[in-house]
């Protein structure tokens, strides 16, 4: 099954890596549930339903959200009507901001990484340099806005379609940006739709096995690299372990680092110190990462209609 006419420079591969991480989760999903220890239970008093299960991203609703953070809400809850409005508006501004992001990156380098045909963000001598991190932060941004915005339109077609409550929707980020500390930004800030599966698959199993704390956290982060090498195939390329698999396993050293880093001072990662340290993990490790998306022709894809794009909207308008 593909979404594209097969070619290896199509700019529609995005949808096949898509349906590749898609597949993939459902995959680990399904060895989770079957493992697990404890039947799903509600925590509240409404009737349990197989179809709410099958789609809960995060389980916050479910007996199987031990630690799992969520968002203080921003919108009120209490109007139907006032949750959805504002959930409209944050997904508008944040589709506005993934284009136009989007358009810029592309516009660094049209013929090369902004191109579905790819191209390396680095320099020749294949250094990451202050341009590729700029890159790589832009990246991220994109990907951010994206992320947000399509959990935005999610929410507004369940709660008018299929009535459901707006607190079933909780905010999906919780300010990455402000993370002071590796543990913070994967644990709090960042997304995390996946973490049950990532812990069933990759912690619990070396936990059962007599692994300590640091072995149950990489395993954690390997079940991540391998989540999204698997999407990484539907672009087409080559497998990409050593980057795309690589940067997710570092990001887990790093965790271990952080606790290592408590053992010895008794402090955890924080202030302002901490705050760098997280950036320059994050997105200087990040550049490996962004170089095999923009070498598979990632920042060059199409995701809007011919003149539906909101970078042309805009500049018709303006």
């Amino acid at each position: 099954m593909s979404y594209t006419d097969g070619s290896q420079n199509d700019c529609f591969n995005y949808r096949n890596e898509t349906l590749l991480a898609v597949l993939s989760f459902l995959g680990m999903r399904a060895i989770a549930w079957t493992f697990v220890a404890t039947a799903p239970k509600r925590l509240d008093s409404k009737k349990p339903s197989a179809v709410q299960l099958c789609f809960a991203g995060r389980y916050h609703e479910w007996n199987w959200c031990s630690g799992l953070h969520v968002p203080a809400e921003w919108r009120p809850t209490n109007s139907r009507t006032t949750f959805v409005l504002a959930t409209l508006a944050s997904q508008v501004l944040h589709t506005v901001i993934f284009d136009s992001l989007h358009f810029h990156l592309q516009s660094l380098s049209p013929n090369t990484f902004g191109s579905p045909a790819g191209g390396t963000i680095f320099p020749v001598n294949g250094v990451p340099n202050l341009r590729s991190t700029y890159i790589t932060l832009l990246s991220g941004m994109v990907l951010y806005s994206a992320i947000q915005s399509a959990h935005d339109a999610c929410a507004v077609f369940c709660i008018l379609f299929f009535q459901q409550d707006p607190t079933q929707w909780p905010p999906l980020f919780d300010h990455p940006w402000r993370s002071t500390s590796l543990n913070r930004f994967w644990a709090k800030g960042w997304h995390q739709i996946f973490r049950h599966e990532f812990i069933s698959l990759g912690g619990r199993p070396l936990y059962a096995l007599g692994f300590g704390r640091t072995d149950a956290v990489l395993g954690v982060f390997t079940v991540s690299s391998i989540l999204h090498l698997l999407s990484h195939w539907g672009l087409r390329r080559s497998s990409e372990w050593s980057t795309i698999g690589g940067y997710f396993i570092i990001q887990g050293v790093g965790v271990v680092l952080e606790g290592i880093w408590k053992k010895i001072t008794g402090r955890r990662v924080g202030g302002v110190l901490g705050w760098i340290w997280t950036v320059a993990w994050v997105v200087g490790w990040g550049n490996i990462m962004m170089d095999a998306w923009a070498r598979a022709g990632l920042m060059g894809s199409v995701f809007f209609p011919n003149g539906m794009r909101p970078v042309d909207v805009m500049k018709k308008l303006l």
